[in-house]
């Protein structure tokens, strides 16, 4: 990884995917995983995009809080955070629809923090309202990874990094 100041850019594989990541150096806890399914846009104009929006996050938040541990990350920490999409065109309108990825990062992250900030008897798919303090997300980096052939590809790996706020 290269070094700036207190950050760190380097590429870790999560799952079978290779991705450019941003960690701080001195991390107190890093959590790296991979959610796949069809990725929820922030912007749903019909009933199925609102059921595949809801579907998107409680799976992601469901295998972020399995991934975090028993207890919710503090959301006062520092939160450097990496995205990287890869999506399959056909379940968004095919391979002539273009798609901006950053209409797919707000799902994301709100059921991100909802899964690193939630109670730990806390059900993911009981979450209405996906309002998790995730203001000390201050580092981000979205990146898109090839697309995938077939919709079982398709999904987002995640890289955290946390530190204590200054």
């Amino acid at each position: 990884m290269t070094s700036g100041e207190a950050l760190a850019f380097g590429y870790r594989t999560v799952g079978d995917w290779p991705v450019p990541v941003v960690a701080f150096r001195d991390a107190r806890r890093t959590a790296s995983l991979r959610v796949m399914g069809e990725v929820g846009n922030s912007v749903p104009t019909s009933p199925r995009g609102r059921q595949v929006q809801q579907a998107w996050k409680v799976a992601v938040a469901s295998e972020v809080k399995a991934a975090r541990g028993d207890q919710p990350w503090d959301a006062g920490d520092e939160f450097a955070i990496t995205l990287a999409f890869s999506f399959c065109p056909e379940l968004h309108g095919g391979p002539r629809q273009k798609l901006d990825v950053e209409n797919f990062v707000k799902p994301t992250i709100d059921a991100l923090a909802a899964g690193l900030l939630c109670a730990p008897e806390t059900d993911p798919a009981s979450i209405s309202h996906w309002n998790y303090d995730d203001s000390n997300f201050n580092t981000l980096l979205i990146h898109r990874l090839p697309d995938a052939e077939r919709r079982e590809g398709e999904g987002v790996a995640i890289f955290v990094s946390v530190k204590p706020a200054t």
